[in-house]
C-alpha cells in the first residue's frame, strides 16, 4: 500500500516546483509505492479508480518499451485530459507520475524535476 510522504521528502520538493502540480507518486512493479498530494488539491478519482489509472500508466509504459530498440528509450509521456494533465517520467526502476492542472507547462515542470536530481 502506498504511503503519504513527509514535508521534507523529495516528493514535496517536486510538488513545490510549480503551483500547477497536484500530485506526485512513484510506481514500481505496477504499484504506487509512495506519493504526496497538495493539501488544497482534492482527488479527482476515488481509491479504486486511482489504482486503475496508476496501473494504466504502468501498462502504457511497458507497451512503449517494445519500440525502444528502433526509436530509443522513452523519457516521458503526457496524457492531457479536460480536467488534468498526467505526466509520466521513466526511471531506471519504475515510473514517476505527476498530475497537474490542464494548462500546466509540462516541458518546464519535467525540466525542473530532472534538475532536482533527487533519490526516490
Amino acid at each position: 500500500m502506498a504511503q503519504r510522504i513527509r514535508q521534507t521528502d523529495p516528493y514535496m520538493q517536486i510538488l513545490n516546483i510549480a503551483d500547477s502540480i497536484r500530485f506526485v507518486g512513484r510506481i514500481k512493479d505496477r504499484k504506487l509505492i509512495n506519493f504526496a498530494r497538495k493539501t488544497d488539491a482534492a482527488p479527482l478519482l476515488d481509491e479504486e479508480l486511482s489504482n486503475m489509472v496508476h496501473y494504466q500508466a504502468s501498462v502504457k509504459a511497458s507497451w512503449d518499451e517494445m519500440f525502444n530498440e528502433k526509436l530509443g528509450k522513452t523519457n516521458w509521456m503526457i496524457t492531457s485530459k479536460e480536467k488534468v494533465k498526467l505526466i509520466t517520467l521513466f526511471l531506471d526502476d519504475g515510473l514517476l507520475i505527476l498530475s497537474t492542472e490542464p494548462d500546466s507547462e509540462h516541458d518546464l515542470i519535467i525540466s525542473k524535476v530532472k534538475q532536482l536530481n533527487v533519490k526516490l
